[in-house]
Formats: C-alpha cells, structure tokens, sequence
C-alpha cells in the first residue's frame, strides 16, 4: 500500500530521459515507483493528474529571500512550494557575518531552502558591495560554510563595486580560492550598471572558470555582459561552455534582453540552468516566477524537456544535490511539481520593456513536498494576459 498516488499524468523526468504516461507512487517522503496502471486502490490518497504535466519538483537555483537585502528578497514560499517549485536557491544575498540571519528568516519556510555564501562579510546588504579588501574575510567564509555544510551550495561573487573597479580579476581569484578550497562552485554574477569595473572584465573572468563554476546572467545586455558589439558571443564564453562551466539564466527585472536570448539561441549559447533571480519587487513586474520564465524559453524555441531539465535535472547536478533532488527515481525525495500547459496570449517584458507575446503557459497546478500535496496559489507568479495592465 502506498500513500499517495498521482495518477494518469504526463511525467517528463529528463533525469532518466522519462515522457510518458505514467503513475507516481510514494511512501513516506520518498518516490517509490513509477509504472504504468497502478491500482488506485494501492494507494491511501490519489491525485488525478490527468492532462497535467508531472516533473521532479522544479528548482529555482537564484532568487533572492533575505529581507534585509538591498533591494529587498521576498518571502520563500511565495516564490517556491505557492508556485509549484520545491526547491530554492539563495543567491547570495548573505555574507558570513549575516548568514545566521537569513536562517532565522527562512527557518519556517516549507520550501526547500539552500544559499550560495556571498565572498563580503554583509552580502548584499549594502550595495554594491565589496568596497575594499576589509570585506573579504577568507577564514571567516570558510568556517561558516563547514558549519552549515548542506545549507551552502557555493560562493558568489559580483562583478561590481569600488574594489573590483580597482583590482579586478584578483579579487575575483581570491573568491575561487575559497570556493575551490571547500569544494564548492564560484558563482559570478557579470553586468555592472554603474558602468565602472573594466569593460573587459568578464572577458579576463571566462578563462579563469573552471568546470562546475556557475556564471548568472547569461542573457544580459548591461555593461560587462558577453554580447559583442557586432551581436556575437565572447570567444571565452564557448571555451567556458566546453570546459563545463555552468551557464544560469539569473532572470531578474535588469538581467533579461530578449534580443541578446535571440542572438544567443541562434548561435548555440544555450543555458544550462533556468532561474529566476527574483526579489520581492519583481514577482509583479517582469519575472513573476521560474514557470513563467520556463514559458518564455518555450516561447523563443526550446523544447518542453528542455526548459524541464534545465529547472530539475540540470540545477540539481550544478548544486550537488542530485543524489536526493532533480528526478523521480525510486528513492529520491518525494518532491514533485504538477503544471498545466495553457493556450492563450499573455505579456512578458524583459529588462528593456521591450515584449514578447506567450502563446503557451506552463502554470502550476500544485506540487507534492516531501510526500505532502500543496496547491499552488492561483495567479500567483503569472504575467499578464496579452492586453491587460500588468
């Protein structure tokens, strides 16, 4: 007997190359089976998911949840297990000497919470950050993370503010030595707004990952993005993509150009992770939340399985997390997003309000959180229908 039953939907598991009609049986907080014409009556509780689309619990691998953040992260839930995604990832808004907070913050939350550590003592508290080398505190960095070993997935760095302006690649060398000494990715964010680092200043960062570093942004056309002026892509970028550094979407409200997507897809330069980098501001304006960005790169030409395995599959492996996360084999946490695939026109802006019409939505339905159904919040992380105010 089993506890509970999702029945008769569409399961697309990347993990295990898995599209087909088929039941979900769970026991306890774990997948059990996946099999075909499993007995309702096998089951303690069933859902019918019928015409639904079941994955592995989706996993939005940047956003931001820490309140005292600069702009402000938003309340875990409302971008996780209310909108069908079961896991999430704190992209760094906190420092070492602010780490224990966000935990305070967080601690109730029925989402999954992990975060990568920011390299400054305070995160992104004050920003931009990372004003002078008083900020970097190596053994401090370290001796937080041993202490919260499974919470902290890896070690962010930005490639702004005065002390990068100032020494540049150095500092972004001494975040990797801290993050490679603990085994963990660097994760850098590129794009300065303010416009002072060095133009070059990622086209020096690319050579210096290494495989399972993360590089967020991809699709940015800010200063000290990967775009060219002639429309190409950094000859480094692809060296990075072959030697397996980790390309992440990092959405946000500033992060999104839909011309830089086109150029991107066109020429090969494809994410390897979906990810909202979402903050409280944006859950109206712009971003909404990852089924919602998963919709837009449906839109622009991947395939349904890819943006599934670059929200599950893919986030789970960059965060070593795959042994528990990312897919339904037996044995995996009973994390489990069911969505609806709708037809109709809704809106989406990206970091220049320019707009692209969707005429397919992935919206979630509700999800299944270590063994325990949750309805999503209806709306909730939905852009606006196609001639409607946002």
């Amino acid at each position: 007997m089993y506890d509970l039953l999702i029945k008769s939907g569409r399961v697309i598991d990347p993990a295990q190359n898995i599209d087909d009609q088929l039941d979900v049986a769970i026991n306890g907080d774990k997948i059990a089976c996946l099999a075909k014409n499993i007995s309702p009556k096998e089951s303690k509780q069933v859902i019918d998911a019928r015409d639904k689309i079941v994955t592995p619990g989706l996993i939005d691998s940047h956003c931001h949840v820490y309140s005292k953040q600069n702009p402000p992260g938003t309340e875990p839930d409302t971008v996780g297990i209310n909108q069908g995604v079961t896991t999430i990832v704190d992209g760094g808004s906190a420092g070492h000497t602010t780490l224990d907070d966000l935990k305070k913050e967080v601690s109730t939350a029925r989402t999954t919470v992990y975060c990568l550590l920011h390299i400054g003592s305070l995160g992104q508290k004050i920003v931009p950050e990372l004003r002078n080398w008083e900020e970097i505190d190596s053994d401090a960095t370290a001796a937080t993370v041993q202490a919260n070993r499974d919470l902290v997935r890896g070690i962010k760095i930005r490639l702004l503010g005065e002390l990068i302006s100032r020494e540049g690649v150095k500092v972004v060398k001494t975040a990797q030595k801290v993050a490679k000494s603990l085994g963990l990715p660097l994760v850098v964010h590129m794009g300065d707004l303010k416009q002072q680092v060095s133009p070059t200043l990622t086209q020096e960062t690319l050579p210096i990952l290494e495989s399972g570093d993360i590089l967020t942004h991809l699709y940015n056309s800010n200063w000290g993005g990967c775009l060219r002026d002639d429309g190409t892509f950094l000859p480094e970028l692809k060296q990075a993509m072959q030697r397996g550094v980790i390309l992440d979407i990092g959405r946000g409200r500033i992060h999104f150009n839909l011309e830089v997507v086109k150029n991107g897809l066109s020429q090969g330069i494809l994410p390897t992770t979906i990810s909202s980098d979402i903050v409280a501001a944006s859950i109206t304006d712009r971003v909404y939340g990852l089924t919602a960005i998963m919709s837009t790169l449906l839109e622009l030409g991947l395939t349904l399985t890819q943006v599934i395995e670059k929200s599950t599959a893919n986030p789970a492996r960059a965060l070593g997390l795959a042994d528990r996360i990312g897919s339904l084999k037996p044995g995996m946490a009973a994390d489990v997003s069911i969505l609806n695939l709708l037809s109709g026109k809704w809106t989406i802006e990206d970091s220049v309000r320019k707009t692209l019409t969707l005429n397919r939505l992935l919206a979630p339905d509700s999800s299944v959180k270590s063994g325990i159904p949750v309805p999503a919040v209806k709306g909730l992380g939905t852009p606006p229908v196609a001639g409607q105010a946002g």
